[in-house]
């Protein structure tokens, strides 16, 4: 009776010692949320550090009606080259998020939202709005965005 005893103890051990932490997926949106909040304040600031900080080393950016950029360094090229661009006010870049995900891991999660901002045309100043998805992976404990991608919610010219 007593190995029975001593071998049912010893799988509820094994089994609690085996079994992974739940993830806090509240934390963890929330912290999703906090560098998409950053990733605004550093665009309106043209902070490119700061943008650069926030993807993995092997991030992926694929803006609209252009090459799809791979890497810190070419990432990198198209943040300075954006923000060189004095037809963009980016100090009226605004940001809404409509969701936030996390898998039950915890170590994917993913944003979704609206972007606002101004920008300066020939016919004058004119509101731009994009939808956009940024894809999130832990690495070494931190999110860093590996995939960012947007397209426009304005019309086509001439539509």
């Amino acid at each position: 009776m007593r190995k029975i005893t001593a071998f049912f103890f010893t799988c509820i051990i094994l089994i609690g010692c085996t079994s992974t932490p739940k993830v806090d997926m509240v934390a963890e949106a929330e912290a999703i949320r906090n560098i998409e909040n950053q990733w605004t304040v550093a665009l309106q600031n043209k902070d490119i550090d700061k943008v650069m900080s926030i993807y993995s080393p092997e991030g992926v950016v694929m803006k609209p009606n252009n090459s799809i950029y791979v890497g810190f360094q070419s990432i990198r090229k198209q943040v300075e080259s954006d923000f060189a661009d004095t037809s963009m006010l980016w100090n009226t870049t605004s940001t809404t998020i409509d969701i936030i995900e996390v898998s039950a891991s915890g170590d994917i999660g993913y944003a979704r939202g609206i972007n606002r901002g101004k920008m300066k045309t020939l016919t004058g100043i004119v509101e731009s709005s994009e939808k956009w998805i940024d894809i999130y992976k832990k690495i070494d404990g931190q999110w860093k965005c590996i995939v960012s991608i947007w397209n426009s919610n304005n019309p086509l010219e001439g539509k």
